[in-house]
């Protein structure tokens, strides 16, 4: 990760060595073969509102370490996904409902190393991330540095990773705005999508609390937060950008890729201001694998990557089982069985 050290230069002159050595020296690995770039701090901009990445690109990685570094509680912001397996989850549609859109491969953790979090590495990679110039979705790639080696995150090493969107000929839908605008009826109302998974018409205005959902819906979102749009903070709410994902799981469609959107929420995360965290350290540490980005030296922090576990789900969840059923429960609100 780059670090910031004084550095001394011989001059024909105090001054000359005075000004030098105010100067930040802007380190992008141990063995890079980058030219040194200096940095003067009276130069550092200040990072407000507008995108990361239209800040000076040489000054991004210190702004997001910056960032970083001011959280009351930065482990808690390296979100970790959690293994959701079918054995406990299948009897609830869980395994069907993401089979459907190719998406069952997000359920699982291809990476067998469930006791380390590499939290320098990651930041390391997130601060130095350049996202392409793209024309459709499936070309967008993320390129960060870790350790002076390039480590790719994009359509290509997703689907090398593991087996996200397991219809690679399927058309994904993206809608255009000629599409939006002339063929509503090819994609749901935003009321349509809503009315699907909450209990009645009069719970999804203004606030959309999450203990008004069907009880489905409210699995499925919980299994989501974990899994495939990460989030902290206040979890009683269905966000808006939940809601297109929470309708496409329950109905099977629209259909759009998995990858993309993993791609896309990790750009979001680095790039925009106020969002504090890291998504999908599991992924992001596989990929490290992939392109053998992890030293020796790369010791990693404790930290134990718990399953989803169907008999701890939180308050009101309850959960019993015999030889003849399965059932779910949440107090309030019915069951799924």
């Amino acid at each position: 990760m780059g670090k910031s050290k004084g550095k001394a230069v011989e001059g024909s002159s105090s001054q000359q060595a005075e000004a030098q050595q105010k100067k930040w020296r802007l380190v992008l690995g141990e063995d890079s073969d980058e030219e040194e770039q200096y940095l003067d701090p009276a130069d550092k901009p200040v990072w407000e509102a507008v995108p990361l990445d239209d800040q000076p690109i040489e000054w991004q990685p210190t702004l997001f370490n910056d960032r970083m570094d001011r959280l009351k509680d930065k482990a808690a912001s390296f979100i970790c996904e959690k293994e959701v397996k079918e054995v406990e989850f299948g009897s609830f549609n869980v395994f069907a409902r993401f089979r459907a859109l190719g998406w069952e491969a997000a359920l699982n953790c291809y990476d067998r190393d469930n006791m380390n979090l590499f939290k320098d590495e990651i930041q390391e990679w997130m601060a130095t991330l350049i996202c392409n110039k793209y024309n459709k979705p499936q070309q967008m790639k993320l390129t960060g540095t870790v350790n002076g080696i390039e480590v790719e995150m994009s359509f290509d090493t997703l689907r090398k990773l593991a087996n996200y969107d397991s219809f690679p000929t399927r058309d994904y839908m993206f809608p255009s705005l000629d599409d939006l605008f002339h063929k509503p009826e090819a994609h749901p109302t935003w009321n349509d999508m809503l009315e699907a998974f909450f209990f009645l018409p009069g719970t999804y205005h203004g606030t959309l609390y999450r203990k008004n959902l069907k009880i489905e819906a409210k699995l499925l979102i919980m299994i989501c937060i974990y899994k495939v749009f990460p989030r902290r903070g206040d979890k009683q709410e269905v966000r808006f950008p939940e809601v297109p994902i929470l309708y496409s799981l329950l109905h099977g469609s629209p259909c759009f890729p998995f990858r993309f959107l993993v791609i896309n929420i990790v750009w979001i995360c680095r790039n925009k201001l106020g969002r504090n965290i890291v998504p999908y350290c599991r992924i992001i540490t596989g990929l490290r694998k992939m392109f053998k980005a992890i030293t020796p030296k790369d010791k990693g922090a404790m930290k134990r990557h718990r399953p989803f576990d169907i008999r701890r789900m939180g308050i009101g969840w309850t959960y019993d089982e015999s030889e003849s059923y399965h059932k779910l429960n949440l107090k309030f609100s019915g069951g799924v069985h």
